[in-house]
């Protein structure tokens, strides 16, 4: 490399000779490349004394290139246009290396992941993280990590937590009303009882909730439907009813005593859950991520018991 080094002539002489020889001009070669006349003037006369041969020659107030300047642009032209086409290609592509998409459900979004990425960030400092909140994941044919809930039902779907649902509200709510975990059912079927839009099958609604808690009566008329959890746990928060929580989205808030639960019962259904796939992200640094999120999910769920 070092004889290589010796035999190429500097590379800021080589762009300033091809720019005077394209444009037909000091002054143009200079506008182009941000620099002065002066500047690209000692450019070519470090060239010529590298090549030791005359490049251009005056014609009035011209620069006109020689014969051999002719004959040198015409080889080293190519050249130049070659290594700037992939030089930019490969900074395309690391760009796009160092791009990491996740596709989230918007409630394990608000209340896990956004809080966990300045900590994704500190671990990953070479990633830029692409992150869209979607409550209606659907095949993603771009590269992207999903993450996401429903059934557990896939080798590609892994697992980070598993679902357990009891009724929450805040804890002035449930101070107020005198709730705690002790409450019987009937005693939640007082207040308002706050969800989703039941359009989504997946989630575990009101009724089902209280059928598996062996309570048949009709609730209809006691709910409040709105379009996603985060806005559901927000009235929560206001203290405008009881909403069913899923635990591992609000270990914090529980903690934090924002949240309190109510009653004694907590549903779990068989093979449902929060997951992430990788399957359309297959490179290296999706698994890395992957990796990193389940054991986080695995030490909040270890941390919780």
């Amino acid at each position: 490399m070092k004889r290589l080094m010796s035999k190429l002539p500097p590379h800021k002489a080589l762009i300033a000779f091809e720019a005077v020889v394209r444009l037909g001009t000091v002054t143009a070669a200079a506008k182009e490349l941000t620099s002065t006349q002066p500047a690209v003037s000692q450019h070519i006369k470090n060239l010529e004394a590298n090549l030791n041969c005359l490049l251009f020659y005056r014609a009035g107030r011209l620069l006109k290139p020689t014969s051999k300047a002719l004959q040198y642009y015409d080889s080293i032209e190519p050249l130049l246009s070659a290594l700037a086409m992939t030089s930019e290609r490969l900074r395309q592509n690391t760009q796009e290396d160092n791009q990491l998409n996740i596709i989230s459900n918007s409630g394990i979004a608000h209340f896990w992941l956004l809080p966990l990425l300045p900590e994704l960030q500190a671990n990953f400092p070479h990633l830029q993280f692409n992150i869209t909140l979607s409550d209606s994941i659907r095949e993603v044919s771009n590269q992207a990590l999903i993450i996401d809930f429903g059934k557990l039902n896939s080798a590609e779907r892994h697992s980070l937590f598993t679902e357990q649902v009891c009724a929450v509200t805040s804890s002035e709510y449930a101070q107020q009303h005198g709730l705690n975990e002790e409450s019987e059912v009937a005693d939640i079927l007082r207040h308002p009882l706050i969800h989703m839009d039941e359009y989504d099958k997946r989630w575990l609604n009101w009724r089902d909730w209280l059928s598996a808690c062996g309570y048949q009566d009709n609730i209809a008329q006691a709910c409040v439907f709105l379009g996603n959890y985060n806005s559901v746990i927000t009235e929560v928060k206001k203290g405008n009813g009881i909403a069913l929580g899923w635990r591992c989205l609000l270990s914090t808030l529980l903690e934090d005593q924002q949240l309190q639960v109510v009653g004694n019962m907590v549903v779990q259904r068989e093979g449902f859950g929060y997951y992430a796939d990788a399957a359309n992200g297959q490179s290296e640094h999706y698994q890395q991520v992957l990796s990193y999120l389940k054991e986080k999910a695995t030490a909040e769920v270890a941390n919780s018991l």
